[in-house]
Protein backbone atom coordinates (compact mmCIF):
# COMPACT_ATOMS: atom_id res chain seq x y z
CA UNK A 1 0.00 0.00 0.00
CA UNK A 2 2.85 2.34 0.87
CA UNK A 3 4.53 1.63 -2.47
CA UNK A 4 1.36 2.52 -4.37
CA UNK A 5 1.11 5.89 -2.55
CA UNK A 6 4.75 6.64 -3.36
CA UNK A 7 4.19 5.69 -6.98
CA UNK A 8 1.08 7.88 -7.25
CA UNK A 9 2.85 10.84 -5.62
CA UNK A 10 5.81 10.48 -8.01
CA UNK A 11 3.42 10.32 -10.99
CA UNK A 12 1.59 13.43 -9.79
CA UNK A 13 4.88 15.30 -9.40
CA UNK A 14 5.92 14.26 -12.91
CA UNK A 15 2.54 15.39 -14.33
CA UNK A 16 2.79 18.77 -12.60
CA UNK A 17 6.33 19.27 -13.88
CA UNK A 18 5.28 18.40 -17.43
CA UNK A 19 2.34 20.83 -17.25
CA UNK A 20 4.64 23.54 -15.90
CA UNK A 21 7.18 23.04 -18.68
CA UNK A 22 4.48 23.00 -21.40
CA UNK A 23 2.83 26.14 -20.05
CA UNK A 24 6.19 27.96 -20.00
CA UNK A 25 6.81 27.05 -23.64
CA UNK A 26 3.35 28.31 -24.65
CA UNK A 27 3.98 31.64 -22.91
CA UNK A 28 7.28 32.06 -24.73
CA UNK A 29 5.64 31.17 -28.02
CA UNK A 30 2.77 33.62 -27.46
CA UNK A 31 5.20 36.44 -26.56
CA UNK A 32 7.07 36.08 -29.84
CA UNK A 33 6.00 38.36 -32.62
CA UNK A 34 4.02 36.73 -35.35
CA UNK A 35 4.66 37.11 -39.03
CA UNK A 36 2.44 40.16 -39.21
CA UNK A 37 4.25 41.89 -36.36
CA UNK A 38 7.64 41.24 -37.91
CA UNK A 39 6.40 42.53 -41.28
CA UNK A 40 5.09 45.74 -39.68
CA UNK A 41 8.38 46.32 -37.90
CA UNK A 42 10.42 45.76 -41.07
CA UNK A 43 8.09 48.02 -43.07
CA UNK A 44 8.45 50.80 -40.49
CA UNK A 45 12.24 50.49 -40.58
CA UNK A 46 12.27 50.76 -44.39
CA UNK A 47 10.14 53.91 -44.29
CA UNK A 48 12.37 55.45 -41.65
CA UNK A 49 15.43 54.74 -43.80
CA UNK A 50 13.73 56.26 -46.85
CA UNK A 51 12.85 59.41 -44.92
CA UNK A 52 16.41 59.73 -43.65
CA UNK A 53 17.84 59.33 -47.17
CA UNK A 54 15.49 61.96 -48.62
CA UNK A 55 16.33 64.37 -45.80
CA UNK A 56 20.06 63.89 -46.43
CA UNK A 57 19.52 64.45 -50.16
CA UNK A 58 17.50 67.62 -49.46
CA UNK A 59 20.19 68.94 -47.15
CA UNK A 60 22.88 68.26 -49.74
CA UNK A 61 20.83 70.15 -52.35
CA UNK A 62 20.47 73.12 -49.99
CA UNK A 63 24.22 73.35 -49.43
CA UNK A 64 25.36 73.21 -53.08
CA UNK A 65 23.76 75.53 -55.68
CA UNK A 66 25.59 73.75 -58.52
CA UNK A 67 23.70 70.49 -57.99
CA UNK A 68 20.82 70.04 -60.39
CA UNK A 69 17.27 69.94 -59.06
CA UNK A 70 15.35 67.71 -61.46
CA UNK A 71 11.66 68.45 -62.00
CA UNK A 72 9.30 66.11 -63.79
CA UNK A 73 5.61 65.50 -64.24
CA UNK A 74 5.80 62.27 -62.24
CA UNK A 75 6.65 64.06 -58.98
CA UNK A 76 3.85 64.64 -56.50
CA UNK A 77 2.70 68.14 -55.64
CA UNK A 78 4.43 68.03 -52.26
CA UNK A 79 7.73 67.01 -53.83
CA UNK A 80 7.47 69.79 -56.40
CA UNK A 81 6.76 72.36 -53.70
CA UNK A 82 9.71 71.13 -51.65
CA UNK A 83 12.05 71.38 -54.65
CA UNK A 84 10.76 74.85 -55.50
CA UNK A 85 11.40 75.92 -51.90
CA UNK A 86 14.93 74.53 -52.09
CA UNK A 87 15.46 76.43 -55.35
CA UNK A 88 14.22 79.72 -53.83
CA UNK A 89 16.38 79.23 -50.74
CA UNK A 90 19.49 78.64 -52.85
CA UNK A 91 18.74 81.71 -54.97
CA UNK A 92 18.41 83.90 -51.90
CA UNK A 93 21.47 82.43 -50.14
CA UNK A 94 23.95 81.97 -53.01
CA UNK A 95 22.47 84.15 -55.76
CA UNK A 96 22.38 81.19 -58.14
CA UNK A 97 20.73 77.80 -58.44
CA UNK A 98 20.65 75.02 -61.02
CA UNK A 99 17.22 73.64 -61.92
CA UNK A 100 16.46 71.19 -64.75
CA UNK A 101 19.97 71.61 -66.07
CA UNK A 102 19.82 75.43 -66.34
CA UNK A 103 21.73 77.73 -64.03
CA UNK A 104 19.58 80.62 -62.85
CA UNK A 105 20.98 83.78 -61.25
CA UNK A 106 19.61 86.66 -59.21
CA UNK A 107 20.14 90.04 -60.87
CA UNK A 108 21.26 93.25 -59.13
CA UNK A 109 17.67 94.50 -58.89
CA UNK A 110 16.28 91.15 -57.76
CA UNK A 111 15.19 89.71 -61.10
CA UNK A 112 15.99 86.12 -62.04
CA UNK A 113 17.86 85.47 -65.27
CA UNK A 114 19.76 82.79 -67.12
CA UNK A 115 22.68 83.25 -69.46
CA UNK A 116 21.95 82.27 -73.06
CA UNK A 117 24.38 80.51 -75.38
CA UNK A 118 25.61 83.79 -76.84
CA UNK A 119 26.40 85.15 -73.35
CA UNK A 120 23.46 87.50 -72.91
CA UNK A 121 21.24 87.68 -69.86
CA UNK A 122 17.73 86.40 -70.47
CA UNK A 123 15.33 87.32 -67.66
CA UNK A 124 12.76 84.71 -66.72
Amino acid sequence: MLNIVKLISILLIIIFLCNYIISRRKKNFVNRKGLLGRFKQRFKNINIRRKRITEEFTNSLLLDPDKNIPLGTWYSENELREKADIHRARLSKFGKSKMNGEMLFVGPKGGIYKISEDGKKKYV
